[in-house]
């Protein structure tokens, strides 16, 4: 940042400040917002961790805390974020606001990885667009501050893309290493973001034939890693724990239901199409500018591709909007791009501003009008799973009576769930399970089976009932 002119400077801290402001929006809420179940998981992890920081390698192990009368192990992403926060805990004791905290700074970390691969590849101009557009974006702004993945896994992303492109400047063996390390940790944080290698290696090493020895060193250090473990987890985590696995082979590989409406519907409230339209405006223009170098245009081009291949493949077939989040990155590329050529066609009047300014209010809007329900939580939820934690046993096994976890988490127990949605065979599945207590989380479950469940068992909190 150094090498910036100060009024460059100035606005990419300006949108740090003001995409950080977005951001801290609910931080000290609990992990039962939108997508609290996989916040719970990812909060669950840091929670199995306490015991064993100083246990390598077995510390990286996923743990979670259902289906089981202890910690389960699962097939899930490298445990970066649950790492963080376990340590955190370690130091500053015990608090959500710390997951959050450390989501936020990594999604700063992820706007100032596309200013700096902006500015490097095109201008400081494209940087501080593109920069702009990834801070408003609403996937973005709520995905970045969830204890989840997504913050990590963008961060790595754009920071290996930063790499490679330094690697490509001045070719040292030591910056190739950190490049491919960079790789690596993108591919660990998020399976998904290996659609990033290619792109990578279009980028470092386009004309391959004259770079195949620094080539097979980068793919070599880029992969294994991430083979290694991913293999660790899949075979450690036993049949019934295949999440990752599972999903790209139930879901997406043999998965007959396509979800075009709900894909459609996440991508105009988190993305938008005004978005889309001049993202691929702008990527046209770079194909088309003869001054931007071929391995530069060719990886845009590549990874415009790759992702309207995974939004077919994947996205169609799995109707969670965080499975966008991925998108976010080469939309705010070409977007900034195109913006950018824009503001220097028209010159830097009224014009300019306005066309960029409609982009970014539609974006606001999109956040302020679709995503605040997304902050919701259920308070019925938190309390109850407190009140277990305060008046039960600590070695208690819990029964709760959905497939929903996060009540596990909050009360620091293990249990069961009882998934089975026939109410008459859900009772009767209530002895299989050697629990302590039966828990009806809030909303859950019929009037008649609340009625059952009493007829049976010793009410002894909020729904909480003793086996």
């Amino acid at each position: 940042m150094a090498t910036m002119g100060w009024r460059v400077r100035n606005i990419l801290i300006i949108i740090l400040i003001l995409s950080a402001l977005l951001r801290l929006h609910g931080i000290t809420n609990p992990y039962l917002d939108d997508q609290g179940w996989r916040q719970g998981d990812t909060a669950s992890m840091a929670y199995n961790m306490l015991e064993q920081l100083d246990e390598y390698p077995e510390v990286f192990f996923p743990k979670l805390n259902y289906d089981g009368s202890g910690p389960q192990k699962v097939e899930l992403e490298f445990p970066f974020l649950p790492y963080l926060l376990a340590w955190t805990w370690t130091i500053f004791g015990w608090g959500d606001f710390w997951g959050r905290l450390w989501a936020v700074i990594f999604s700063l970390l992820t706007i100032l990885g596309v200013y700096k691969f902006s500015s490097a590849a095109f201008s400081p101009r494209v940087g501080l667009w593109a920069g702009i557009i990834y801070g408003l974006t609403p996937i973005t702004i709520y995905y970045g501050r969830v204890v989840m993945p997504e913050p990590i896994a963008q961060a790595f992303s754009i920071w290996a893309l930063v790499a490679i492109l330094n690697w490509r400047k001045k070719s040292t063996w030591g910056r190739l290493l950190i490049s491919s390390l960079f790789m690596a940790g993108a591919i660990l944080g998020k399976l998904p973001q290996l659609m990033l290698f290619p792109v990578a290696l279009l980028i470092g090493f386009f004309p391959f034939r004259r770079n195949i020895k620094f080539l097979l060193f980068y793919c070599f250090f880029a992969l294994l890693g991430p083979m290694l473990y991913y293999t660790w987890v899949h075979f450690g985590a036993g049949t019934e724990s295949q999440f990752v696995s599972g999903i790209l082979s139930y879901q997406v590989a043999e998965g007959s239901t396509l979800y075009l409406k709900n894909l459609l519907e996440n991508f105009q409230k988190g993305l938008s199409y005004p978005l889309l339209l001049i993202a691929i405006l702008g990527l046209i223009i770079i194909i088309k500018d003869k001054k931007i170098h071929m391995n530069i245009s060719y990886a845009l081009g590549l990874w415009f591709l790759i992702t309207f291949t995974y939004l077919v493949i994947i996205c169609l077939k799995i109707p969670l909007d965080y499975y966008l989040v991925p998108m976010a990155l080469p939309l705010a590329l070409g977007a900034g791009y195109f913006l950018a050529y824009w503001q220097g066609k028209v010159g830097h009047g009224k014009r300019a501003l306005l066309g960029g300014a409609l982009v970014l209010g539609i974006l606001s809007f999109q956040h302020l009008y679709y995503y605040q329900v997304k902050y919701q939580w259920n308070e019925e939820i938190l309390g109850q799973a407190l009140w277990i934690q305060e008046n039960t046993e600590p070695n208690s096994v819990l029964l709760l009576s959905d497939s929903p976890p996060m009540t596990l988490y909050y009360a620091q127990r293990y249990g069961y769930r009882l998934t089975n949605p026939d109410e008459e065979q859900a009772f009767g599945d209530i002895r299989n399970y050697p629990s302590n207590y039966l828990v009806i989380l809030p909303g859950s479950r019929s009037e008649e089976f609340r009625q059952k469940v009493k007829e049976f068992y010793r009410e002894v909190g909020p729904d909480v009932y003793k086996l």
